[in-house]
């Protein structure tokens, strides 16, 4: 991997799992913060919580939200969707599978993940 491996954040979650060293985390200027409306708030923490349920292909890119993982998910985490915020979960997973699938950049790792 090269100079890819020094700058993966899962290398270094995979490393501090195992007891290496943790490293700072280099400053950033930018704001990373991410505004959600209150109207949507449901929807993204339902897509936050189902993080790990996705399904994945033979190369292991995640292609499509499994359901009835993320519904195991959401009812652990007490999440009730309502018909419209289930609709906005598709639309954040839509969302997401356009932006791994993006043929103008190369995806360096695989995975989606959501700070809030």
């Amino acid at each position: 991997m090269g100079d890819l491996a020094t700058q993966s954040q899962t290398l270094d979650d995979d490393e501090a799992h195992f007891g290496a060293p943790v490293k700072e985390a280099p400053k950033n200027d930018k704001d990373d913060t991410l505004f959600v409306l209150p109207a949507n708030h449901v929807a993204v923490i339902a897509i936050t919580t189902a993080s790990s349920q996705w399904q994945l292909d033979n190369n292991g890119i995640e292609f499509a939200l499994d359901y009835a993982r993320a519904d195991i998910a959401w009812r652990y985490a007490n999440i009730t969707l309502t018909p419209p915020d289930f609709d906005k979960v598709q639309t954040l997973e839509r969302t997401i599978i356009g932006l791994i699938r993006r043929p103008d950049e190369q995806q360096l790792e695989f995975g989606v993940t959501l700070k809030l």
